[in-house]
C-alpha cells in the first residue's frame, strides 16, 4: 500500500510540542513517525491521508511549515534496506541486528551471542532508536542477572518484534508473547520470527492490553507512548506474575518521568533501575507483593 510521509517543521523546537503532536496523529491514522533536529516524518497510508484533517491539528498548534511525499511500498522496504545501519550491542553477551539484505555491510561481525536478522517495513523497533535500544541493553543485562530464562515474556506493542525476538533467543519460556493493536505490525513481527528461526518460540497476537490476564507474566516489555502507559498500568501491574515480576517501560521523554513513577506507585510497582539517552527514558519497575 502506498504511504505518505509528511514532514513537519515545529519552530521553535519544542520536545513537548513534538509528543503532543505524535499523540494526536496518532488519534487519526499516522503509524511511523521519525525525530529531526527541528520536528518530526509521520507516516499514514495514502488511502487514510486527509489533508484537512492534518491542517486542523497543526493550525491548533500554530505550524504552517510542512511537506508530504508519496512512497510506493515496494520501494520503502529497499530504502529501508540500503539505509538500514547495523546495530552491535555490546552489553553483556552481546547481540547485532541487521537487515535481511546488508549482511555484507561489516566484512567481520564482532563475536556476540545473539543475531538478529530483521526487515523493519512500516512497524517500530531496529534497535536504532534510543528507546528500543535502552529496552535491548536492560534485556541483555537481565540475562546476566538471570532474569530472562524460563520467564514467560510479553512484549507489548511488539513493532517489529526485535524484543520478543531477542527475550525468545534468550530462552524465555516458550512461547513469548508478541502483542500489536496494527496487524502490519502483526505481520512484520511474524515475517521477522521467521527469519530468526524461531517462529515456533513467538506467538503473535493482534490486539490491545485487555488481552493481559492477571499475574502470568514475569516479564513485560512495553516501548509505547506515554499516555499508554499511563493509562494502562494497571493492567500492566496486575498482569506481573506474583513474587517478582518485571516490567520494562520506555517511548518517554524524561521529562515524562515524574508522571510516569506516579502512575507507577500508585499502582504498586517498586522502581529498580532508570536509564537514559538523548532526553528519552527507560524505567525498570517491578512489582514483588
Amino acid at each position: 500500500m502506498e504511504q505518505v510521509a509528511v514532514t513537519l517543521v515545529i519552530e521553535p523546537y519544542c520536545q513537548e510540542t513534538e509528543e503532543i503532536l505524535i499523540a494526536e496523529l496518532s488519534e487519526i491514522g499516522y503509524e511511523g513517525f521519525v525525530s529531526a533536529d527541528n520536528g518530526l516524518t509521520a507516516y499514514i497510508s495514502s488511502a487514510e491521508f486527509r489533508e484537512s484533517h492534518l491542517r486542523l491539528i497543526l493550525d491548533t498548534y500554530g505550524i504552517t511549515g510542512f511537506s508530504k511525499e508519496y512512497i510506493p511500498e515496494k520501494n520503502w522496504n529497499a530504502d529501508w534496506d540500503i539505509r538500514f545501519n547495523p546495530v552491535i550491542l555490546k552489553t553483556g553477551k552481546g547481540c547485532s541486528i541487521r537487515s535481511a539484505g546488508n549482511g555484507a555491510m561489516i566484512p567481520v561481525w564482532p563475536p556476540v551471542a545473539y543475531k538478529l536478522v530483521i526487515m523493519p517495513e512500516l512497524a517500530f523497533g531496529t534497535g536504532h532508536h534510543p528507546t528500543t535500544r535502552m529496552m535491548l541493553e536492560s534485556l541483555l543485562e537481565m540475562e546476566q542477572q538471570g532474569f530472562i530464562k524460563n520467564r514467560r515474556v510479553l512484549d507489548m506493542g511488539t513493532g517489529t518484534g526485535v524484543l520478543a525476538i531477542l527475550a525468545a533467543k534468550m530462552g524465555a519460556a516458550v512461547p513469548v508473547h508478541a502483542l500489536d493493536n496494527d496487524r502490519r505490525s502483526v505481520h512484520s513481527c511474524n515475517e521477522n520470527a521467521r527469519r530468526n528461526r524461531i517462529a515456533h518460540k513467538v506467538h503473535v497476537l493482534h490486539g490491545d492490553a485487555s488481552f493481559i490476564q492477571s499475574g502470568r507474566y514475569g516479564l513485560i516489555l512495553a516501548n509505547i507512548h506515554r499516555n499508554i502507559l499511563i493509562s494502562e498500568m494497571d493492567t500492566l501491574a496486575r498482569g506481573l506474575e506474583p513474587g517478582r515480576g518485571d516490567l520494562l517501560l520506555s517511548g518517554f521523554f524524561t521529562t515524562d518521568v515524574p508522571a510516569m513513577m506516579e502512575a507507577a506507585q500508585q499502582h504498586g510497582l517498586v522502581l529498580q533501575k532508570q536509564k537514559e539517552k538523548e532526553g528519552w527514558s527507560l524505567l525498570h519497575l517491578s512489582k514483588t507483593s
